[in-house]
């Protein structure tokens, strides 16, 4: 591997082949998903339900930040929040110091949804890795984790402690 890389750099053939079995995985990972959400009779679509796991993960956000985040315009992510609010799974509140800025956070029964997909999900993937003929496991396993982590997403064990304390409302808020 030393002669394939320049300075650290991975080659255009190396990186083709990752960005390929990368997308491969991708696709899978996304009709998983998809899947998931369908076993738990979830009404939600896959963006409402990763605005959900968003607020999971990274607890209350303001509507502009949720919305930089999922990568949509602001007024996006209020339609959104609307629609989850309507449906139970997410609150809006303002804080005391900036009550201009809109601020959602899960419900108990938004918490619950994304625990029950992410549990599906759990369990659907374990049964397609028992399945699979994998050299150096423990490699593939910090791969992956270095590749969740460049994407910004939390470790599975920091993911589900901030998951049990997402409904937990910050001090001095009203709300909106």
């Amino acid at each position: 591997m030393a002669n394939s890389t320049v300075r650290g750099r991975r080659t255009a053939p190396e990186t083709a082949a990752l960005v390929d079995g990368l997308l491969g995985a991708s696709r899978a990972l996304v009709a998983l998903s998809a899947r998931s959400l369908a076993q738990v009779d979830a009404e939600v679509t896959l963006v409402q339900y990763r605005a959900l796991v968003v607020l999971a993960s990274r607890g209350p956000q303001r509507t502009t930040d949720l919305a930089a985040e999922l990568e949509v315009a602001p007024s996006t992510a209020t339609r959104m929040s609307d629609r989850l609010v309507r449906k139970g799974l997410a609150e809006r509140f303002r804080r005391g110091d900036d009550r201009r800025a809109a601020w959602v956070m899960l419900t108990p029964a938004g918490r619950d949804l994304v625990g029950a997909v992410m549990r599906h999900r759990r369990r659907a993937i374990a049964k397609l890795v028992r399945g699979l003929q994998v050299a150096d496991p423990q490699g593939l396993a910090r791969a992956l984790e270095e590749f969740a982590a460049a994407a910004g997403e939390a470790s599975e064990q920091l993911w589900w402690r901030q998951w049990r304390s997402s409904t937990t409302r910050p001090a001095d808020t009203v709300p909106a």
